[in-house]
């Protein structure tokens, strides 16, 4: 098979074909989907390195999950189990619409690739996840025209080809607050990521407002910790250092900003020969399986990973398919607190 046979299929010169494979604009749009399609009916590739897959350049996305210090360690975030959920869900909606989705881990080391997949069109639209970009790496990529869906990365699109989806981080912080104070709880702690992450600053702001409401100021110094979305660094040693420092009087409770981060608290605090709830209450921001299976199993404000993944992968097909969209910024608003034996009531 070669594209002089494809012409024949199609019906169209073999001009036509070079023009539809090197993505030339000369091409009416009819056209090139009876082309595009001889081509996948046929599994036809260019045989230039630079242009594989480029007759299916409409029908392949890329998840960049963004681990700016992957290394090869053990609790680097693209291994956390948001990760694991979210690209089988992706992959789901991703198929569905007849849309092949490839993974790639970018780092600090590889941040080029995401350039390099858009020029050679091998793609034609990515998702960033994971770790916080820099604005003037966002700005790049606006600039370079390339369709991009942004979670947990930005609070307004920076481009008519960009989308920027978030969760209502500010919701989930102010509810994980309003539970622990509804059980009685005022000396509350929160362990937390990176201070630069947008998720890190929503979830606290939430926080913290709840507590204001109830009359409660929130001594920073003394409740809260940075750490990383991680189960070791972030979770395991960020629950340690605030429980050391306020070990003579310690909190009745504490939260735990995100799932990964929730497994490493629980470690810590068992490890530290605290009991749970009985000494410290003990709730946690997005939902993973793993809470359900400790014990006590852990409570926890649920925030939905299949949502998350039918979102990004719907808005980005549409930014494909339709090359401009309406909307350009989403917030999902699905918060669902799950109480479970890890909350030990004091009034």
């Amino acid at each position: 098979m070669d594209s002089t046979e494809i012409a024949r299929l199609a019906n169209v010169s073999r001009t036509t074909v070079s023009r539809v494979l090197n993505g030339h604009p000369g091409v009416s749009a009819k056209t090139r989907q009876k082309v595009e399609r001889v081509i996948r009916e046929n599994h036809y590739f260019p045989d230039s390195a630079a242009r594989n897959l480029v007759g299916m350049k409409n029908r392949i996305l890329c998840l960049f999950i963004i681990d700016l210090n992957a290394s090869g360690d053990e609790y680097t975030i693209s291994r956390s189990q948001f990760f694991y959920d979210y690209i089988a869900f992706a992959i789901d909606v991703a198929n569905r619409r007849e849309y092949n989705l490839m993974t790639t881990i970018i780092s600090e080391k590889n941040m080029s690739d995401i350039d390099r997949l858009f020029q050679s069109r091998s793609i034609s639209g990515g998702i960033l996840v994971g770790d916080h970009l820099e604005q003037d790496v966002l700005d790049r990529l606006a600039a370079q025209e390339h369709k991009l869906v942004l979670y947990n990365q930005i609070r307004r699109s920076p481009s008519p080809n960009m989308i920027s989806v978030n969760y209502d981080n500010f919701r989930c912080g102010q509810m994980a607050a309003e539970e622990l104070l509804r059980q009685g709880h005022r000396n509350i702690a929160f362990v937390t990521g990176e201070p630069n992450k947008l998720t890190v600053q929503d979830r606290l702001e939430g926080f913290e407002t709840a507590l204001a409401a109830a009359g409660i100021p929130f001594d920073r110094s003394r409740y809260l910790e940075y750490g990383a979305f991680n189960r070791r660094q972030g979770g395991y040693n960020a629950t340690r250092r605030v429980l050391q420092r306020n070990a003579d009087s310690l909190p009745t409770a504490l939260c735990a900003s995100s799932a990964t981060m929730l497994m490493g608290t629980f470690e810590a605090i068992r490890d530290m020969g605290l009991r749970i709830p009985e000494d410290i209450s003990l709730l946690g921001i997005d939902d993973t399986d793993y809470a359900l299976y400790t014990t006590p199993p852990l409570s926890v404000i649920g925030t939905s990973c299949e949502r998350v993944a039918k979102l990004t992968v719907s808005r980005l097909i549409e930014l494909v398919e339709r090359e401009s969209v309406e909307v350009h910024d989403y917030v999902i608003p699905e918060v669902t607190p799950e109480l479970r034996g890890s909350i030990r009531r004091l009034c």
